[in-house]
């Protein structure tokens, strides 16, 4: 079995599952306490602590126009258009356009991630110079190399409100073809320098996939978000990120750090099925780590609890999420996991409650440097 020691040599950590107590004194040891990715983590693991003062999100209602394409004029931004979906065959997906660029130059990025039963079937990408993208301005609409990859229902929209993508993609063969359909109201906020929305925090997921000549057709539970006008997130710390849904509700959260030490944000949103959306105040969310590994030879968490007492919205949220499978890539500097998660709990909103029972969801966590 291989072993590590990390900076004490009476405490070593063994590749694979390990407990709290094996990383008492793994990075910075201060009387018994540890320091890692801006957490204080002692006994208890309260992950809160030492954490001041937290920024806003500030959500606020999305637009059509919010959604499109923005083209930065001065300096080189980023912008990114991203889906996921969690089938009810045991398949889920990943598909994602970013671009970088400045004015008329740039590059753009195709993504398509295909896992079976929460295990990455393949990970497939294209990159364009930014002469091959056409987006419009007005509204989701994006070609790539004379090809539409997502479009948004304006016709439907103007009539009935509702937010409806078409998306299609073929890389090397493989290829996905949906519709997502929003259930629960978009919001944006300021992030990262710039703006972040979840535009449909969940949505019906219904089309097909083509892997290896086979047609599967699927249907499911999907998420969509936008970023723009974001500066390279490379001088950020990192972020964790995710959400959870029931019957009626839906919570996406996440947590950015500004350094190891430091947390920059905590966020929650809380949306309702046709209907609309509560930010919850930072100082009312409780997010932690219980149980962490090795992993690319970094120490990553794989069991986390969140908890959410909000008396003044009538909110109380209890959920755990234990990681199935991770996918990582990324090198040097940037390292990315995506994890398939099981997420158990229940959701309290006024004089209602739901249970989320093994749900399966997806949550990333993203680190720089």
């Amino acid at each position: 079995m291989f072993e590590k020691t990390i900076r004490d040599s009476s405490s070593k950590l063994k590749f694979g599952d390990f407990s709290l107590q094996n990383v008492k004194k793994s990075y910075i040891d201060e009387k018994n306490n540890i320091y890692y990715f801006g957490e204080k983590i002692n006994e208890s693991n309260r992950l809160n602590q030492e954490v001041i003062p937290l920024s806003s999100y500030g959500a606020e209602d999305i637009t059509p126009k919010d959604a499109a394409y923005h083209r930065s004029q001065n300096n080189f931004l980023e912008e990114w258009w991203y889906f996921d979906a969690i089938f009810d065959n045991g398949y889920s997906a990943v598909i994602s356009v970013v671009i970088l660029s400045r004015g008329f130059y740039g590059i753009v990025s195709t993504g398509m991630d295909i896992y079976i039963n929460t295990k990455l079937e393949f990970h497939l990408g294209k990159k364009y110079f930014f002469k091959e993208f056409e987006g419009s301005e007005d509204f989701p609409l994006i070609n790539v190399s004379g090809k539409q990859i997502l479009k948004f229902d304006k016709i439907r929209f103007d009539k009935t409100g509702e937010w409806v993508y078409n998306i299609s993609l073929n890389i090397e063969g493989q290829k996905v073809n949906l519709q997502f359909v929003g259930t629960t109201k978009g919001y944006k906020g300021k992030v990262l320098r710039g703006w972040y929305g979840p535009v449909l925090p969940k949505a019906t997921v219904q089309g097909h996939l083509i892997i290896k000549g086979n047609k599967i057709n699927v249907t499911g539970l999907g998420y969509h978000e936008h970023a723009w006008e974001i500066s390279h997130p490379i001088t950020e710390y990192g972020w964790f990120w995710g959400k959870a849904s029931s019957k009626s509700y839906t919570l996406a959260w996440a947590k950015l750090m500004k350094n190891r030490f430091k947390e920059k944000t905590r966020v929650a949103v809380f949306s309702q099925d046709n209907a609309g959306y509560i930010e919850i105040d930072t100082e009312k969310i409780n997010f932690k780590a219980t149980k962490y590994i090795l992993d690319h030879w970094r120490l990553i968490p794989t069991k986390f609890i969140l908890n959410i007492t909000d008396p003044a919205n009538s909110i109380y949220i209890n959920i755990s999420m234990e990681s199935v499978n991770t996918h990582h890539y990324g090198k040097f500097i940037f390292r990315y996991w995506r994890y398939h998660l099981r997420v158990n709990g229940k959701i309290n909103y006024k004089s209602n409650t739901e249970i989320i029972e093994n749900q399966i969801q997806t949550m990333e966590y993203m680190k720089f440097r």
